[in-house]
């Protein structure tokens, strides 16, 4: 019963629910109550017997849609506030060895596989899409949908490689935007398309001679790392080797997208809900697997001070 000012036999005063009458007046209240709710297809008597059924299924279905409305919304909140709070806690295990405690073999994949019912591609997308909400900026809320698109699992998945990235929030950000003006709307493929186009960069440097500066000055560039002096670099750097220098870009980028071809690929295998035939051979692969990703986290960095007028890959 809404607050206000009700006056009932026995009691007067602010009421704000029903159980704060006595038992005999929280009854009658709750029997008027129950009598509006049945009588409210009386007002149907007056139509004819077609209408009337008419009527009731315009209804049925209306009450159907609300229903059917009302969970999915409740759904899509609940989702967003356990994105927000599962995946801080897992990425809190992962960065701080606590899955080994007990067990110092045990890698952060066994524990998840040994603790919780979701599977491990299931728990790293948790993990990306905390990442993803905080980017968008919907980190912190129960908010479900960014500029009046659901964020889904797939968007999730076609933004993971810029927040792991440590792409700015913006940059992020302009990704879905750019995706929505070109697409009309936003989808994982899109998405994707957007990031290969903005991690392309520009293309390889020219092979052009230096030239002499008559008048040398210690400036800031946009081809520049930092604006401290950089004399220890050779001024007369061959070409060739600018390029071969330019080819190690290259070579990561294409590795980067090989490896998010594979992430994909990995997702939709995992997702199929089948047990491999072989189990145990399944199990070594599966190890190499994350072996090879311990050896890339650990050696997958290149040297700053050896790059000269070209991009630098984070690890």
């Amino acid at each position: 019963m809404p607050t206000k000012q009700v006056v009932v036999p026995g009691q007067s005063g602010e009421l704000t629910s029903v159980d704060q009458l006595d038992s005999v007046e929280a009854a009658a209240v709750r029997l008027r109550r129950a009598q509006r709710v049945m009588r409210k297809p009386e007002q149907l008597s007056k139509l004819s017997p077609k209408d009337q059924l008419a009527r009731c299924v315009e209804v049925l279905r209306s009450a159907e849609e609300k229903l059917d409305g009302t969970v999915k919304e409740a759904q899509l909140r609940a989702g967003a506030v356990f994105f927000d709070t599962a995946g801080p806690h897992l990425m809190w295990v992962r960065d701080h060895s606590l899955y080994c405690l007990d067990d110092p073999e045990r890698t952060f994949e066994r524990w998840l596989t040994s603790i919780w019912g979701y599977s491990v591609s299931q728990c790293y997308l948790f993990m990306d899409a905390v990442r993803v909400r905080v980017a968008l900026g919907l980190a912190g809320s129960d908010a479900y949908a960014y500029r009046g698109t659901v964020l889904t699992t797939k968007h999730i998945r076609a933004l993971a490689p810029a927040v792991n990235a440590e792409l700015p929030a913006a940059e992020v950000q302009q990704v879905w935007v750019d995706t929505e003006a070109r697409g009309g709307k936003v989808t994982e493929g899109g998405l994707r398309e957007t990031y290969r186009g903005l991690t392309a960069g520009t293309a390889a440097p020219a092979a052009e001679a230096p030239k002499a500066d008559p008048d040398p000055q210690p400036t800031d560039s946009n081809t520049s790392f930092d604006s401290s002096d950089r004399s220890e670099e050779s001024n007369d750097d061959s070409n060739s080797d600018r390029l071969e220098r330019w080819k190690v870009n290259e070579g990561l980028r294409d590795i980067r997208a090989e490896l998010e071809a594979l992430q994909s690929r990995y997702s939709q295998l995992t997702a199929g809900g089948l047990a491999p035939l072989d189990a145990a051979d399944a199990d070594r692969e599966a190890k190499r697997v994350r072996a090879l990703g311990r050896w890339f986290t650990k050696h997958g960095t290149v040297p700053v001070d050896i790059v000269f007028d070209a991009e630098v890959v984070d690890s």
